[in-house]
């Protein structure tokens, strides 16, 4: 065909470039995209996203989860108009959901209301290796990739504890950070966006962002918004927003995905491939464990926080009970001075023993309160870790189960591979000695035909797969075929598997590669 190999990174021209760079040298990185709603933030999310935490909750955000304080300094927010600073901690996320309800002339649905149920906030997580929070989108990469973004060919130490404060920012994910801060921008409103943190002091580098769902009548609806009025109109929008992101991401070197032609085509040893399965999923597993324990230590926190919560709430019930039936006697007391002169001496000292009770009684229901506050903020912070803990756990899950699949797919490649040409060859010696009538049965079959033309048809089909029609037509004519019926409207369909793909584009190389029939003119 004449054509030239290129370099990574190059525009590919042509199906030889294609294999040669894309499939020869390695893995695609893939876009990861997910998202749920929510009926606000809570000020423990909203201290997480900010990094609004003191050196206690710094100290146990590292104990039980992927946080490095070292790093925390190369955290940012990208602000309105797209500018990159640092993170503004003078307004927490809910306060700057209030204030753009504010701004709208609207009230949040969820005021007042004791099941705040009205989902009236899409919350992102945009970054790499398929993290989840509760009730957020999630749009990124593998976690190679994203650590190249962010970055370079600097040497990050992921161990718990490990001093990565010599690491720098690289301006590629501040880069890749407003061009997707851009794409929410354009998707749902600049002005929707109430929260937009870059984290790079996380296992995975990622963005959180906080969008409002605001439909152009200037109400509230997450259904019109993000979601869709049946499953499989919100499938359409999440199909189209996987499309759309991806040609964000395909300038940083994040692929919407990839198929048995890109990684069962390039040759790979027994070694490559029981390594490979080491590397994807004996690493995974180790992490569905230590996210398991890390899920299991905070199943216990939490259970001990709800008793704390219960108790502290008995506790208060109990001294605004005593507070009410000494307020009460009190009050019998002040009557009792007003209408008995005799013994008021008497009765003076008993209120002030009364007085000095309620008081200490009111400083214990304060201290209580205060406490009680805390252990909802840690109740609702521990909830938070559960539930990105549990969606991390479901994705390594997910992970693992492609991981090996993938590598199943490769093989099956191989396998098929090497076994065809012995069932081509098998069967063309059987065909050979069965009589007429009986080999006639298989005229015009692809199995016959493959065993007399499989090379020339599994090439056909090779470029139909990698999308040149027009090459597969030509090198089907210079090989003698023709005679099948060109396509008219060709093409692979947005809900086509890889297999299902592949096997339409088997049968149309096999209708291809029929060899031109003459038709015998009449005399």
């Amino acid at each position: 065909m004449g054509l030239q190999h290129k370099k990574n990174g190059s525009k590919l021209k042509n199906f030889v470039e294609y294999f040669n760079v894309i499939i020869m040298n390695g893995k695609l990185n893939k876009q990861v995209v997910d998202l749920q709603s929510s009926s606000g933030i809570t000020s423990a999310e909203s201290n997480e996203f900010q990094r609004n935490w003191n050196d206690e909750k710094w100290d146990k955000s590292q104990k039980e989860g992927n946080y490095d304080r070292t790093r925390s300094k190369l955290n940012f927010e990208i602000a309105y108009g797209g500018i990159v600073q640092e993170i503004d901690k003078s307004r927490t996320v809910g306060e700057r959901i209030a204030l753009r309800l504010k701004s709208l002339g609207l009230d949040d649905p969820n005021d007042g209301r004791k099941n705040k149920n009205i989902r009236i906030c899409g919350k992102f997580i945009i970054g790499g290796g398929g993290q989840k929070e509760k009730n957020t989108f999630i749009i990124g990469g593998s976690r190679e990739r994203m650590h190249q973004l962010a970055f370079g060919n600097q040497a990050v130490d992921l161990k718990k504890g490990a001093d990565n404060s010599s690491i720098v920012r690289c301006k590629d994910i501040e880069d890749w950070a407003k061009d997707v801060y851009k794409f929410v921008s354009n998707r749902w409103g600049e002005d929707n966006i109430v929260g937009f943190y870059v984290h790079l002091d996380e296992m995975n580098p990622h963005i959180h962002c906080c969008v409002l769902p605001i439909t152009e009548q200037n109400k509230i609806s997450y259904k019109m918004v993000f979601g869709g009025s049946t499953k499989n109109e919100f499938r359409e929008k999440m199909l189209d927003l996987h499309s759309s992101l991806s040609v964000i991401n395909k300038k940083y070197g994040l692929e919407r995905g990839s198929s048995i032609i890109e990684t069962g085509a390039r040759h790979r040893s027994t070694e490559e491939y029981r390594r490979e399965l080491d590397n994807e999923c004996t690493i995974l597993q180790q992490d569905i464990s230590t996210n398991k324990s890390t899920l299991d230590s905070l199943q216990k926190d939490i259970h001990k926080a709800r008793i704390k919560k219960k108790s502290l709430s008995t506790m208060i019930g109990n001294l605004e009970k005593k507070h009410e039936e000494l307020s009460n006697k009190k009050n019998e007391l002040l009557s009792q001075i007003n209408n008995d002169s005799e013994s008021m001496c008497e009765l003076k000292e008993q209120l002030k023993n009364l007085n000095d009770e309620l008081n200490l009684i009111e400083e214990k229901i304060i201290d209580k309160k205060d406490k009680l506050k805390t252990a909802e903020d840690e109740l609702s912070l521990l909830q938070a870790s559960i539930d990105k803990k549990r969606f991390e756990g479901k994705v390594l899950s997910r992970e693992n189960a492609k991981a090996v699949e993938n590598i199943q797919e490769q093989i099956n490649y191989r396998l098929s591979y090497s076994i065809l040409p012995e069932i081509y060859n098998e069967f063309r010696e059987r065909l050979s000695k069965l009589n007429v009538s009986n080999a006639e049965f298989f005229n015009d079959t692809i199995l016959k035909d493959l065993t007399e033309n499989g090379d020339k048809i599994m090439k056909c089909a090779l470029l139909l797969f990698a999308g040149y029609l027009d090459q597969a037509i030509s090198f089907a004519e210079s090989s003698g075929g023709g005679g099948g019926s060109t396509p008219g409207k060709w093409g692979r369909d947005e809900d086509e598997d890889d297999k299902q793909w592949a096997r339409r584009c088997m049968l149309m190389a096999h209708q291809l590669m029929k060899p031109v029939t003459k038709i015998k003119k009449k005399r």
